[in-house]
């Protein structure tokens, strides 16, 4: 498998438990879940069952009007990219990096606007991007970084998505963070629809052994990076200051290559394909059409097993071997 949530027997036995025995709204179980987003991030949580309502909620908060832009990195998660567009607002798309798929560049504003009025920041595949100056409001996606590094967290407010292959997946919802205690009471005033008691409960149980997760997810991505690739293909970046391996994909040095072992992989049974889960809307920018022909993701998650991972590297080295 190419994606699957970080989830155990144990996460299977909480959610069982809770439906058993808790309603469908849980007043002190929201309130554990929200402590600890906020403990882990040192900042006030409120937590969203719906991301469009929670975007409506900023939107009116912070006085947006209908129409406003609000920049956009392509690869932002379509629940986000929905949420905006529910709330008329107009998401100003940028370009990324085709190595790294960091968004760069401007965002490609609509002929009647001057400058966002927010911006949204994502920190794509666990590796912190540089925050924008200016005067928009900058929000960033901090669902694939999951814990404070250098890097992030700075923004004025912070987006956690839990929907898709995440690391923390609790089905559906968001969250919103901020430093500003005064933003987060308003926001949770303007909530109707706070995730349910089992979503809550396993949002705790997630955070309780998040370390453990994400080391081994370290331990995957180490094995991976000792892989023999040049010159036909590279890999990703490891900063000394360290990551969160959300996932782990190779960037080849062309689109042939990328099909050659993509198809070398599925061939064998491994799971492998584009970096991102859905795909991304329109005709993409230059960055983006390449960073999606030259990458190839490979299996990364907490339950991958040594023996799996081992059997993963050979395949690659043996598609290696056979070029001429």
């Amino acid at each position: 498998m190419l994606y699957r949530p970080d989830l155990t027997a144990g996460d299977e036995k909480t959610v069982l438990t809770s439906l058993a025995d808790k309603p469908w709204r849980d007043e002190a179980a929201l309130t554990r879940w929200e402590e600890g987003l906020a403990a882990l991030w040192e900042r006030p949580a409120v937590a969203f069952a719906e991301h469009a309502e929670a975007v409506g909620a900023l939107k009116n908060i912070l006085g947006w009007r209908s129409g406003d832009a609000v920049g956009v990195d392509p690869l932002l998660e379509p629940a986000w990219r929905e949420a905006l567009q529910e709330a008329w607002l107009h998401p100003a798309e940028r370009d990324v990096d085709p190595k790294t798929g960091q968004g760069t560049g401007i965002w490609r504003m609509p002929p009647d606007a001057t400058q966002p009025r927010a911006v949204i920041v994502l920190h794509p595949f666990g590796l912190p991007s540089t925050l924008p100056k200016g005067h928009a409001f900058v929000l960033e996606e901090i669902s694939p970084v999951i814990r404070p590094m250098p890097g992030c967290g700075e923004g004025d407010a912070q987006l956690l998505d839990f929907s898709g292959p995440r690391i923390l997946t609790i089905g559906t919802g968001c969250a919103l963070l901020s430093r500003d205690a005064a933003l987060i009471r308003e926001l949770a005033k303007a909530r109707r629809h706070p995730p349910g008691s089992t979503a809550c409960t396993l949002g705790c149980a997630l955070l309780s052994g998040l370390q453990e997760r994400l080391e081994r997810r370290r331990e995957v991505a180490m094995r991976y990076l000792a892989m023999r690739l040049a010159p036909v293909a590279s890999h990703p970046a490891n900063p000394a200051g360290g990551r969160v391996w959300e996932q782990f994909f190779l960037h080849l040095e062309n689109g042939d290559a990328r099909q050659g072992l993509e198809g070398f992989l599925l061939k064998a049974g491994i799971g492998c394909g584009a970096p991102v889960w859905f795909q991304p809307p329109g005709e993409p920018p230059p960055g983006l059409r390449r960073f999606l022909a030259q990458t190839l993701a490979l299996p990364l998650y907490a339950a991958l097993s040594d023996a799996q991972c081992k059997r993963i590297i050979n395949r690659v080295h043996r598609w290696m071997e056979r070029l001429p």
